[in-house]
């Protein structure tokens, strides 16, 4: 999610590396040693990214109108 990182792994995240799996429920965060809000700063955004992409109705209409 570094904003210089142009590359698109959203269909890796949703289907290879289980983001879905992930139930925020910050487990992670309560564990980790160095206190980072691993589930708020990124789980959370890209698990959003992914939705967007795959499941938003209206962008979906856009790509079959609008898309060759």
């Amino acid at each position: 999610m570094h904003p210089l990182d142009k590359a698109n792994r959203l269909g890796l995240l949703k289907n290879d590396l289980g983001l879905g799996y992930c139930n925020i429920t910050k487990c992670c965060t309560e564990v980790c040693p160095e206190s980072i809000a691993i589930t708020d700063n990124a789980i959370i955004p890209l698990k959003e990214r992914v939705i967007d992409e795959f499941y938003d109705p209206v962008k979906k209409l856009f790509r079959v109108l609008f898309t060759k």
